[in-house]
């Protein structure tokens, strides 16, 4: 029995056990395990203004009142614009998705004369007629699983707005002693290194994912904009799809580019140009300012 020899091996064994027993713990928690992850990060995101405004000798419930405005405003324009906006969107999506797909279809159909010349035009059209079937069914049931998705979560997250605060409050309170308590896994020889180590990590990735998200929500916020001022169908929902996406460098442009490309089908040759030029606008904007400049910053990177 070697290999459970060895306090490495115990310690081993033992995180496993905590990993299963934590699935579970959430998987029986359900929405009391989102309410606390939500608080978790936004206490991990407002940690460092929380300590910022302490250090300055603001009251601790001045401080924590102080981010709770911040976050009542994010959560105001979420729940009162943004959700909203995207339902009604998805639903409009819904209903239109057939006839996008009949555009589409007909301007593949236009090809056939050229595709004829490799292919029996039977067997194209057969294919294609079932591939746009299959593909109309696929976006039909995502936007209907989408738009009861988002409703149901609106509903069940009432009781959050009671909750998340609550935890949040004795998080930001008690964040350092919630970290220190962490120590007690490790023994006292290791625990000085132990301790500096994990706040550096902690430290250089908390300013990573601070940074990131920054710099994700400004471009959505400008990739919406730009599609509005180009009336673009559904330029929320690419917005905070780019936004989303945007968290893995030029992912966000690319998808949110040919989700554009999508809905503007039959449009002039200029008008694609033009929506080429505002996603390669915004990620230059990106890479040669707002990564430097928030990211950089954070992290102590150069450019």
């Amino acid at each position: 029995m070697i290999l459970f020899k060895g306090r490495e091996n115990r310690f081993l064994i033992q995180l496993v056990i905590g990993f299963f027993f934590f699935c579970y713990i959430a998987h029986r928690l359900n929405w009391i395990f989102i309410y606390f992850s939500l608080a978790l990060f936004l206490a991990y995101f407002f940690g460092p203004l929380y300590r910022l405004l302490t250090n300055k000798g603001v009251h601790k419930a001045i401080a924590v009142l102080s981010i709770f405005i911040i976050i009542g405003a994010f959560a105001f324009l979420i729940i009162f614009f943004l959700i909203p906006n995207v339902l009604n969107e998805l639903n409009v999506l819904y209903q239109e998705i057939p006839g996008l797909i009949s555009s589409y279809q007909n301007i593949i159909f236009s090809f056939e004369p050229i595709i004829a010349n490799f292919m029996d035009p039977q067997n194209i059209e057969l294919f294609l007629r079932d591939l746009f079937s299959e593909v109309q069914s696929g976006l039909l049931s995502f936007s209907k699983t989408a738009i009861l998705g988002l409703s149901t979560f609106v509903t069940n997250f009432s009781f959050g707005i009671v909750m998340v605060p609550l935890i949040l409050y004795y998080l930001l309170v008690d964040i350092d002693l919630f970290k220190d308590s962490l120590l007690v896994l490790v023994s006292k020889e290791n625990k000085k290194d132990f301790r500096e180590v994990v706040l550096e990590v902690d430290r250089i990735l908390s300013k990573f994912i601070r940074g990131r998200f920054i710099v994700c929500f400004i471009v959505g916020f400008l990739i919406s904009v730009g599609l509005y001022f180009l009336q673009v169908d559904f330029y929320i929902i690419i917005g905070v799809v780019s936004g989303i996406l945007n968290f893995i460098p030029f992912l966000g442009a690319i998808a949110g580019w040919l989700l554009s490309i999508l809905f503007v089908i039959g449009k002039p040759w200029w008008f694609l140009i033009l929506l080429t030029v505002l996603f390669v606008g915004v990620n230059q904007i990106e890479a040669l300012w707002l990564d430097p400049k928030i990211l950089g910053r954070e992290l102590g990177l150069h450019p």
